[in-house]
């Protein structure tokens, strides 16, 4: 299959990464797969002493030993990232939920609280959780800097008054486009905080309630989030050159532009204590997969 100079380059980067001491000699693009809304390309890799299957999406390898055929190592792919996506209870990334760590802890708190409900009770429990989580959110947005000056402050809990704040400053722009954020996450506040202390006092709060109070602080807190990331991104997700979004390990996989300021993230090392404990774990070694089954077998 056709494969750009910037995309060969993207893969032989990642194997000098990964692999230093057995260079790649030869790369091939022998697929692009569909699943849901990822595309993953799926490449044959043959360094000097070994040879690979690389799949995209999140770009990962896989020894052609251990997995015989590309649909298997794509399956396993394909699950491998989705059980690694299910283990985080919050919606975003792992590292986003610094921004707001303790609010999240609390709205994960609140799902506890629910799966143990029964009475109406226990609903408007979940609400009062879910109330701490957004005057927690609102306490660690907090900041004067964000105030405007001859302005007082909001009160320390007041989710909608720190919101509007916080929303004009990561929107600041006059473009349609922040406009239209900072009416969206004013009127989202108000909303969520509405709902939330509403279920506090609901004495015919049902299951259902609940969990529609749990998705509405969820979507809150990681539209929040979002709005954060997008405004410490900025412009730097985008090629300088031709505009493109489509930058991968600092290379523009459209004109090949080259970001002399990036710097590759450290390979996370894994010590011979923690290598010691997941092999004492009951496992099933991946030489294990030999099959050619692909899901063509079963049309």
């Amino acid at each position: 299959m056709k494969a750009s100079a910037q995309e060969r380059e993207s893969i032989q980067n990642y194997f000098a990464w990964q692999m230093p001491d057995d260079p790649v000699i030869h790369l091939e693009k022998v697929a692009v797969e569909r699943v849901g809304s990822t595309l993953h390309d799926i490449w044959d890799v043959h360094c000097t002493d070994s040879r690979w299957w690389a799949i995209s999406g999140p770009l990962n390898y896989y020894s052609q030993e251990d997995f015989k055929s590309r649909d298997v190592a794509l399956t396993f792919h394909v699950g491998l990232t989705v059980r690694i996506a299910s283990r985080e209870e919050v919606p975003i990334a792992e590292e986003a939920t610094a921004l707001l760590p303790k609010a999240w802890r609390l709205w994960e708190q609140s799902i506890d609280s629910l799966d143990g409900g029964r009475e109406a009770e226990d609903f408007q429990a979940v609400g009062v959780r879910l109330r701490e989580s957004m005057i927690t959110y609102a306490r660690e947005v907090a900041d004067d800097d964000l105030v405007p000056a001859g302005e007082t402050a909001p009160k320390a809990a007041d989710v909608v008054g720190w919101t509007g704040l916080l929303v004009a400053y990561l929107a600041a722009s006059a473009s349609s486009t922040d406009k239209q954020l900072r009416s969206y996450l004013n009127k989202l506040a108000r909303e969520t905080w509405d709902y939330v202390n509403q279920l506090t006092h609901a004495k015919n709060a049902k299951s259902y309630d609940a969990q529609i109070a749990v998705a509405a602080v969820s979507h809150f807190l990681a539209t929040v989030t979002a709005a954060r990331l997008r405004w410490m991104v900025g412009d730097n997700a985008r090629c300088e050159d031709c505009g493109s979004y489509r930058m991968a390990v600092g290379t523009c996989m459209r004109c090949g532009w080259v970001d002399e300021k990036y710097v590759a993230p450290a390979p996370r090392e894994v010590s011979d204590e923690e290598l010691a404990t997941r092999l004492a774990e009951p496992c099933t070694p991946s030489s294990d997969i030999s099959t050619f089954m692909s899901p063509d077998d079963y049309r």
